[in-house]
């Protein structure tokens, strides 16, 4: 059986055998602020409830540099790679298992051509992060628009924005049971737009079938058991399991 740390220690060449034998998920760190030991911190917060769990790591422009920074391992670096210095550029050319360049000039993101490419290469499969929030405010909020771009649909089941204080989820219509995120204290639900016929269940304030003609935040709820079920008709629903980060 293998743990996060005995994939953390074995030399790169393993990690596709131990992909082979795994369930793998996703990790995908952008370029937003993460201190030192943030993304190894978070993964220790993991590794307490999963066991035998493998991941991928794919850095973002300059989320590579924050994969190098704390000696994990890059399968992908994937941008244009235009917030990063040539010498880096250099070193992470040896350090990625694979790299993927684009053009400085084009429609699309970093962030949405990383997505894009999952969605592609790893349909289905579980897709964690890291580096959205603690920076600017637009950069934030494009992450968590991005998510209901039409080409990105696919991924919404999956794909899930975290730091050690926060696990952002994203909703369509139709009916859901979610479960309580270890270590998170509040319950958010906040619209993207209109939203008809919203129910929550089994959370502190509780709804039935309520719409609202404009985008509402539902914010600081909780959950009285271990899961809840929200559903709804219409619209687009982000879903926000936090804590303090004080606490």
């Amino acid at each position: 059986m293998f743990t996060m740390q005995t994939i953390l220690k074995r030399p790169l060449i393993l990690l596709k055998k131990l992909k082979e034998e795994l369930g793998m998920e996703i990790i995908v760190v952008i370029g937003g602020p993460l201190d030192k030991g943030a993304i190894r911190r978070w993964l220790n917060q993991k590794l307490q409830q999963k066991d035998s769990q493998e991941f991928q790591f794919i850095g973002v422009d300059g989320g590579c540099l924050k994969l190098m920074a704390e000696e994990l391992p890059i399968d992908l670096a994937i941008g244009d790679f235009d917030s990063i210095s040539s010498e880096d550029k250099e070193v992470l050319k040896n350090y990625a298992s694979k790299m993927i360049e684009f053009p400085s000039e084009k429609d699309f993101t970093d962030f949405e051509e990383a997505l894009m490419w999952i969605a592609k290469s790893y349909p289905q499969k579980k897709v964690h992060v890291l580096g959205a929030f603690g920076g600017r405010v637009d950069h934030a909020i494009s992450c968590l628009w991005t998510m209901f771009r039409p080409e990105l649909q696919a991924l919404i089941p999956y794909l899930s924005l975290e730091d050690e204080w926060n696990h952002i989820s994203f909703l369509t219509p139709g009916g859901y049971v979610i479960h309580k995120i270890a270590n998170t204290n509040y319950l958010s639900f906040i619209s993207t737009g209109p939203v008809q016929q919203l129910t929550l269940k089994n959370v502190k304030y509780p709804l039935n079938h309520q719409d609202y003609d404009y985008p509402i935040a539902l914010i600081s709820n909780e959950f009285i058991d271990e899961e809840m079920e929200i559903s709804f008709e219409s619209g687009g629903i982000i879903v926000g399991q936090t804590r303090d980060s004080w606490r």
